[in-house]
């Protein structure tokens, strides 16, 4: 029994199904791959071994700097910073924070045997014994960020920004706010950061004045965080969130065709604590789901977009009426000189030639394949079919634009 056109329709879209999800999970896959290439490289040993060097605050802490000084990334105290070559700007005001004070007093305690027993003098009563005793106590000390200190440079894991265009980058921006759970906008920055997401504002901003492809980059970054990170009660570390926006960013770009490996493998592996890459290899499934819903949403909208930019019905019915009086003017013009040079195929909108010329092509995307023309700027000095109705279709669009804010103009003023 031949199969129906509802069975081969869904047919095709499972094999699409299939082939996208094959090419997700070669993407995630080439992420890992890559992120242990970076770990493996002297240039990241050498940072680990500084970034040992480093306290390790507890959550208090961490808590009291953020509330202090929002943007600080890397502390230390003024002589650990000493030590490193670094010295503290000028005026720069310190953060405070808890550290541990201990010290020893002595006390009078019973002595007890090796089995823990008290031990008692011929009275009956426990035998004394002074013993120094170490106590717990806190104190405030004084450290400062990074950005508040000046002089030898730190190990860095060279995060480059990405540089070069999109192909339709307006489209795809708006396409990506168009799916962001947020508002998307523009702004300078000044920590540095290239964009983030505002969990309490509900709002993502981007670093103004980057190339396409680090623009593109970023907001899909932000966007993931918008949707999958937007609950501050969610228990997520920051490795995970991180590495969840930036795998995902990095393989929808992959899959259009755009390479971000020289930003996302060393940011990756920023965010990776062990050479196992825990962190990353669960964060895959997330990344691959992910991952697949943004570019389906691209897809369907791209599709949708760059069919409303085409030609109303109205407006291709009258270029379709300018074509055929232009191209009976030029057959009776042209006709000599193809008699000697030979016919020239009309060339569509796309450049290709319609070789076909039985086939009718849609005014606006294929010019009519059964006409013949002379070569576009024949001889240098006259326009072709196709340059014309170029012209023409601009002109129409312009005089229906034209038209609409006339009569908008006509309500406004009665």
């Amino acid at each position: 029994m031949p199969e129906t056109a509802t069975e081969k329709k869904s047919y095709e879209q499972k094999a699409d199904f299939k082939s996208r999800e094959d090419r997700l999970k070669e993407l995630t896959d080439q992420l890992e791959v890559g992120v242990k290439g970076v770990r493996n490289s002297a240039e990241f040993k050498n940072l680990l071994a500084t970034m040992a060097k480093f306290p390790h605050y507890s959550v208090n802490n961490c808590i009291l700097i953020a509330m202090q000084k929002p943007d600080a990334t890397l502390c230390q105290s003024y002589t650990g910073w000493k030590n490193m070559g670094r010295y503290v700007k000028k005026g720069e005001r310190g953060i405070k924070v808890i550290a541990p004070a201990p010290y020893k007093i002595e006390k009078e305690v019973d002595k007890v045997d090796a089995n823990g027993k008290v031990i008692l003098d011929k009275d009956g009563e426990p035998v004394k014994e002074t013993r120094e005793i170490n106590v717990m106590s806190y104190k405030a000390e004084t450290t400062f960020d990074v950005s508040q200190t000046e002089g030898k440079e730190l190990p860095q894991l060279a995060i480059n920004e990405l540089k070069g265009d999109v192909n339709k980058f307006t489209i795809l921006m708006d396409i990506i706010k168009d799916i962001s759970p947020v508002p998307i906008g523009y702004e300078d920055i000044k920590t540095g950061a290239k964009g983030y997401y505002h969990v309490h504002d509900k709002r993502i901003a981007i670093q103004e004045g980057m190339s396409d492809l680090q623009t593109l980059k970023t907001c899909l970054h932000e966007v993931v965080h918008a949707k999958l990170h937007a609950d501050p009660n969610k228990e997520i570390s920051k490795n995970r969130k991180e590495i969840e926006a930036e795998g995902t960013a990095a393989v929808v770009l992959n899959f259009f065709g755009y390479d971000t490996s020289s930003y996302s493998f060393p940011y990756l592996a920023s965010y990776s604590t062990d050479e196992s890459l825990k962190e990353l290899k669960s964060a895959l499934g997330t990344i691959r789901s992910t991952s697949s819903m943004i570019i389906k949403s691209v897809e369907d909208m791209m599709i949708h977009k760059e069919k409303s930019q085409e030609m109303s019905p109205e407006q291709g019915a009258l270029l379709e009426q300018y074509a055929k009086e232009q191209a009976g003017a030029k057959s009776k013009e042209g006709i000599e000189k193809s008699h000697h040079e030979g016919d020239v195929p009309l060339r569509n909108a796309d450049g290709v030639v319609a070789d076909n010329s039985g086939i009718t092509g849609n005014i606006g995307r294929k010019i009519l394949g059964t006409v013949r023309i002379l070569p576009d700027g024949w001889g240098g000095v006259k326009q072709s079919l196709l340059d014309n109705l170029n012209i023409r279709k601009d002109q129409i669009k312009n005089e229906t634009a034209e038209k609409a804010a006339s009569k908008e103009k006509e309500v406004v003023t009665k």
